[in-house]
């Protein structure tokens, strides 16, 4: 009896903090169940300090450039681990655009400094180390009316106070280390409308001031700049690559790096030819091979059987490095499909001795014949035959008639086929297989 009514007690109490534990939940409303997760006060504390500067004429003014698009940005720029937010805004009068850094103490949020400047708005905006001590810089690139040229600025951060390192007017511009000291160099680009030529400046920090080296232009006829790139042209040699277009179908890499401490165009040294477009598509230098350094295109027009002055003829590619004194290493020749998005690697030997053709009449496709080519219209030797699929049987497609696939991708199957008696061209299946790849999207830019 006694040993019952025991069991009944602790069930009665288990009940009774069951209860207790799921009251504490019902007692809340349906607002606190459902609420999102609440900001810190710290968040609050700095919107708080903001809203009391972006107010009345203040509006926020967002760059409108590159990577950081926001009007409000966090970043530790002074180095001590905890990060500074900044405000980028635009109010009336002089100096309109505005840039508000808030700092972080034991109190909370403070407005610490804030730079002014002309223009209409705020370009491109980045952070990087550029004067050797901790923390980041602050790069700001600014709209001025309706120009072509833009005014760009680099402000240092410390102490809670800001300074200036250096301005210049600018139509493009990036950053790079060519003097590989651990610091951030600033890369410009300016067009002179009247004078119809492109100015190339480099500033660089030394003994607390940014120097400029001597100016240099890019190649002649260059009317615009299509991509801009940094990377490696040889072993541990930093360089930024420019190509820039001479017209609608032709551009022309420079390459500019430091060869012993000089500030030098280094593709002007020797000759570099320029690229033609394939098949409608810009071509551009790339780290193709994947050991590092940026290789550049060397487009070379393939003989066409119907009409060999056609201007979308089929090319090839001859991809190489330039040294520092402008000497070409040959790396690869590649034959590139830009509107499919795929590439394969060929011989270096086929440079000259191979031609293409086309035959749409492919069910569900088009097929690409490579032939040797012996300097005549005569009927050549085939070698292989790449097939373009795109309909809705197009896997299937790729492994009939002697076929086998290369890839798939975006709805598009690539498959290839051998040609029987082309045992010239030294191929074997596996072997064309590894020569396939596909070419990566430049997210910055949109292109392949």
């Amino acid at each position: 009896m006694h040993l019952r009514f025991h069991k009944r007690l602790v069930l009665c109490l288990l009940a009774l903090l069951l209860s207790a534990c799921l009251s504490g939940c019902l007692l809340k409303s349906a607002d606190e169940l459902y609420a999102l997760p609440r900001q810190s006060d710290a968040y609050y504390d700095l919107q708080t300090e903001i809203e009391t500067i972006v107010t009345g004429t203040v509006t926020y003014c967002a760059p409108t450039d590159g990577e950081n698009r926001q009007p409000l940005q966090m970043q530790d720029l002074d180095g001590d681990g905890s990060n500074e937010a900044i405000v980028f805004a635009r109010d009336t009068g002089e100096k309109p655009l505005k840039i508000f850094i808030f700092d972080r103490d034991g109190e909370g949020y403070h407005l610490v400094s804030t730079i002014e400047g002309d223009g209409t708005s705020f370009g491109s905006v980045l952070y990087a180390q550029m004067d050797g001590s901790p923390g980041q810089e602050i790069v700001v690139g600014r709209s001025i009316s309706d120009q072509v040229q833009k005014s760009i600025s680099v402000y240092t951060f410390q102490g809670n106070s800001t300074v200036e390192l250096m301005s210049a007017n600018y139509s493009v511009y990036t950053t790079a280390d060519l003097d590989a000291d651990g610091r951030t160099d600033l890369f410009l680009i300016r067009f002179e409308t009247e004078a119809q030529t492109a100015a190339v400046e480099l500033f660089r920090y030394s003994e607390g001031v940014m120097i400029r080296d001597p100016e240099l232009s890019l190649s002649n006829g260059v009317t615009n700049v299509k991509r801009i790139v940094s990377g490696y042209t040889d072993a541990d040699v930093p360089a930024v690559f420019v190509a820039g277009a001479l017209d609608e179908n032709l551009i022309v890499t420079d390459v500019f790096a430091l060869r012993d401490g000089v500030f030098q165009n280094i593709a002007a040294s020797g000759e570099v030819p320029g690229g033609l477009t394939v098949r409608n598509y810009n071509v551009y230098g790339t780290d193709i091979d994947d050991d590092g350094l940026i290789e550049l295109p060397e487009v070379r027009t393939l003989p066409d059987l119907k009409d060999a002055g056609d201007t979308t003829a089929f090319r090839l590619i001859r991809w190489y490095n330039l040294d520092l004194e402008g000497n070409k290493k040959e790396k690869l020749l590649t034959y590139h499909d830009y509107s499919y998005g795929f590439y394969l690697v060929l011989d270096p030997q086929w440079d000259g001795r191979v031609t293409i053709s086309l035959d749409d009449s492919v069910e569900e496709g088009t097929a690409y014949t490579f032939r040797w080519w012996n300097g005549t219209n005569l009927p050549q030797e085939e070698l292989f035959t790449l097939y373009v699929l795109t309909g809705d049987h197009r896997q299937q497609l790729a492994e009939t008639d002697g076929r086998f696939p290369l890839g798939d991708r975006n709805e598009v199957t690539v498959a290839a086929s051998l040609a029987e008696g082309g045992e010239g061209a030294g191929l074997t299946e596996e072997e064309l297989k590894d020569c396939f790849c596909f070419i990566h999207m430049d997210w910055n830019s949109g292109e392949m």
